[in-house]
Formats: structure tokens, sequence, C-alpha cells
């Protein structure tokens, strides 16, 4: 096993190039189902006349599209699926901010995403909807918490 090396790249084209020269241009090959020369414009900076779009920025605008059309939740089990390979999973930035105006609001606002979640698993759903209902159980709940919180602190 060869040691690590810190990867700076930053750019898309930059990650690609970089999976190049770890894994080898016959295994891009392989993966893609592309010759040489293609996965050569996928690794080559946007500068380069010869550049073409990589699977990451396609991705990317995939995932944006979707988002457009209202279907984050798509997007985040592709994400999710992606992720799996490493053990990770995609998590929401920032605060959690409360949605209602009251804590009691917010209570009853997690009831019924805590049902959802008992009505897949006892319906066998698939373990991966059940845990993305249970994040967005889980997110409820902080809501509710940080909304309790706040409403302590204004005493």
């Amino acid at each position: 096993m060869r040691p690590k090396k810190t990867n700076n790249a930053s750019q898309t084209w930059e990650m690609m190039q970089c999976s190049r020269e770890i894994l080898g241009a016959t295994c891009l090959q392989k993966i893609f189902s592309r010759g040489q020369t293609q996965i050569n414009r996928y690794c080559s900076s946007p500068q380069h006349e010869d550049h073409q779009r990589n699977p990451l920025d396609r991705l990317q605008l995939l995932f944006t599209k979707l988002e457009e059309e209202g279907e984050k939740e798509l997007v985040i089990a592709a994400l999710n699926h992606l992720c799996d390979s490493i053990g990770y999973r995609v998590q929401e930035q920032g605060k959690v901010i409360p949605d209602k105006l009251t804590v009691e609001e917010e209570c009853l606002d997690d009831y019924p995403e805590k049902v959802e979640l008992d009505r897949l698993i006892a319906s066998n759903a698939a373990p991966e909807l059940v845990r993305r209902q249970g994040e967005h159980t889980c997110r409820e709940i902080m809501e509710t918490v940080v909304s309790y919180e706040e409403h302590c602190k204004n005493k």
C-alpha cells in the first residue's frame, strides 16, 4: 500500500485528474466505459480546448435540476447512495431553525414524522427509506428542542 498523499483538488477536473493518477487511466476507462481520449478530456482544465464536462460536473447539473423541480429528497437519496461506499451520509448544513411559532406547534409538528417512521417500519420498507425518515424525524424533534430552549431563555 502506498503512503497517503494530501489531495488539494478543488475543481472537478482536478479531482478526475487525481483519480486518474491514483487508479490509472485504464481503470477509469473501465468504470466509465470511455476511451483514453475521453478520460483525458474529463481530466483537463476547462481552459483547454479539448475539455469536456466530466461525470462529477454532470451529476452536479443533474442534482441542481432535480432540486429546481422540487426533488430535493431524490437528490439526498442519490448523494447518500454515493456516500455509502465510504460509510458517510449527507447532512444539512447550518443551524436548526424552528419553523413554527410556538413550542406546542413544534411538538405537534413532530407527530406526523414519527407516525410515518413507524408506518415505514411496520410495512417493512427499505432500510434506506426508514433511515431517511428517521433523519427527518430527528430534524423535527431538534426544531422542537431549539424552540423550547428559546422559550426558556425568554421566560
